[in-house]
């Protein structure tokens, strides 16, 4: 297994519940949630308790911009349980960390102490801080493991899905080929510096728009990219574009005219979110043709989950993203391959890193 446990001497090894996936740009949060209607948070710890508090339905409006709580039915190994879910911009974790920090202090932890898995760039990073604040044991999860084994958590589905290629959406992007649940099962065989942050920095350079969310949000309902691309038609003209055999709104040049002055922010974040996805999807469906498969799953932060519920503006975003990427991989596979997201995209990371501390 390719995960390593920090053991204190002191501590009495107990059943890992929580994982985190701390990335770049998002940290994720989980908490299996077995008997979610009849917990006793009496004497839960603190993080426990944080998680479980932001879940909850009533908690979920007060939530800040950026932030994104969900409750999801999934099968963990064949057990049902709620995942308790909860991610918050890496930027933002100083501050969660010290509001845990603050309800340990002075606490007695007892023979137990929690052990939490972990994974992401700052599981490894942030390992002995995170410990020490937090009052916890972390198990350091490798990354792809991670991301494998909370693909598909039910081992049922997961026979039955491989060979397949999961495309992991972050502050950058990793395409990996899976065979299998163990380390020899997975190659990342390919990827891309331009990932979800690329657009979200470049908007915030660009545009006035305050979140990632109001970004997307605004690209999806009143942007439109073919002002801001330079398009076949443009160079050709639509007539000769046609003679050609070309359609007139392919696009011949990303952002090729961002200096019109009468575009408008939500223009720019539409075509720049026509450019990422476009990307995305090129990549993956080269990739899958490599490999002769017909879907390629995508993962990450920004897909959210699949229902997620309503209007807020963070499922509107996570949809939004999903219907680019799915236009993207349609386009460059002329309907062959299949986009398709798994029930816990936002989480996979955190979610596989309990079951394979746990295996």
């Amino acid at each position: 297994m390719e995960h390593t446990v920090s053991s204190k001497a002191s501590a009495t090894q107990t059943p890992i519940s929580i994982g985190m996936d701390i990335g770049g740009t998002f940290a994720k949060f989980v908490l299996l949630d077995k008997n979610a209607e009849a917990e006793d948070l009496e004497h839960a710890h603190p993080l426990e308790r944080l998680i479980h508090e932001m879940t909850h339905a009533e908690a979920k409006g007060a939530l800040p911009l950026g932030w994104l709580a969900e409750n999801i039915d999934q099968e963990l190994e064949g057990h049902p349980v709620v995942l308790r879910a909860l991610g918050v911009p890496t930027a933002a974790l100083d501050g969660l960390v010290a509001k845990v920090a603050a309800s340990t202090a002075g606490c007695s932890a007892g023979p137990q102490v929690l052990r939490v898995a972990a994974t992401g760039g700052g599981a490894l990073r942030l390992k002995d801080e995170l410990e020490s604040k937090l009052a916890v044991d972390l198990v350091v999860v490798h990354e792809l493991q991670a991301l494998v084994r909370g693909w598909q958590p039910n081992p049922r589905a997961f026979d039955q899905e491989v060979p397949a290629l999961i495309c992991n959406v972050g502050t950058g992007v990793s395409i990996v080929h899976v065979t299998g649940r163990s380390a020899a099962g997975f190659e990342r065989v390919s990827g891309s510096g331009i990932g979800a942050s690329t657009f979200w920095t470049l908007a915030k350079r660009m545009t006035s728009f305050g979140s990632f969310e109001e970004a997307v949000v605004a690209a999806m309902a009143s942007g439109d990219a073919q002002k801001v691309d330079v398009l076949v038609g443009d160079i050709y003209g639509i007539e000769t574009s046609k003679a050609i055999g070309m359609p007139p709104d392919l696009v011949a040049g990303f952002l090729g005219k961002l200096d019109d002055p009468d575009l408008t922010d939500a223009d720019v974040v539409a075509a720049l979110l026509r450019m990422f996805a476009s990307n995305l999807g090129q990549l993956a469906v080269f990739q899958a043709r490599l490999l002769e498969l017909d879907n390629v799953w995508f993962a990450g932060g920004c897909f959210g989950s699949v229902g997620s519920a309503g209007g807020s503006a963070e499922a509107r975003a996570c949809m939004g993203l999903r219907k680019a990427v799915e236009e993207s991989v349609g386009f460059w596979s002329a309907g062959k391959v299949a986009a398709r997201f798994p029930n816990n995209a936002s989480f996979v990371g955190a979610a596989g890193a309990v079951i394979e501390a746990s295996s």
